[in-house]
């Protein structure tokens, strides 16, 4: 009887072999949908509403709005004043453990729950049924992409896909002990000169009609 650890190394590797599979193979069993980035998760209540906060240093009283997702702004905070010197009420949050930079439409985390989505499909799920290349298509356009989208998709990543050569030559030339991590941030650095068309904060933020960041069923 096999072990729990050799089970489980069995299953990686089955998920590994399904991975390397051909295309069209893969794509046989994908269906594309349309999903928002938390379908599938327990809908959760309204809770727009005010949050009244009494300054007990001037009492003062001030109403901030509570966002539907049952969030504030920050910045809602900086009229929290004493007058004088005082700039008004910062947000104190080491590690990011209570504040969301950003609403985001195509990914889900509950960490608490362990539930993580793309575009509503488990990840797990991901993983096991889906190529790389496909992932990357749902997380671009909003779903999986049919056995034409696919081969299209992977035809223009193939075109791109060659290392600019001034690239390989700052890799060849870091030292030959340097940490995997430290050369693949300047390598990732080097490429952006290469495509700068590719930053949005280069294109004045204006990001393709066709890469949706946004809930699909909205």
């Amino acid at each position: 009887m096999p072990t729990a650890s050799e089970h489980t190394a069995r299953n990686r590797l089955a998920t590994l072999a399904a991975h390397l599979l051909p295309s069209d193979a893969a794509a046989s069993a994908i269906h594309p949908l349309h999903l928002s980035a938390a379908a599938g998760a327990s809908p959760s209540a309204n809770l727009k509403g005010t949050l009244t906060i009494v300054d007990e240093r001037t009492g003062k009283t001030y109403q901030i709005d509570v966002s539907p997702e049952g969030t504030v702004r920050a910045s809602d905070f900086k009229k929290i004043s004493t007058g004088k010197n005082d700039k008004g009420l910062k947000l104190y949050d080491p590690g990011y453990l209570n504040t969301a930079p950003v609403i985001s439409r195509i990914s889900y985390i509950d960490g608490d729950a362990g539930i993580l989505r793309y575009r509503g499909y488990p990840i797990e799920e991901l993983a096991e049924k889906s190529t790389f290349m496909e992932v990357s298509y749902l997380i671009m356009y909003g779903n999986l992409p049919s056995e034409s989208q696919l081969a299209e998709w992977e035809f223009n990543i193939s075109q791109h896909s060659a290392v600019p050569q001034g690239v390989l030559d700052m890799i060849q030339a870091m030292p030959h002990d340097a940490h995997p991590m430290g050369m693949l941030v300047n390598a990732m650095s080097a490429l952006s000169v290469y495509h700068p068309d590719a930053n949005p904060a280069l294109k004045s933020l204006k990001i393709s009609d066709g890469y949706k960041n946004e809930s699909l069923n909205s």
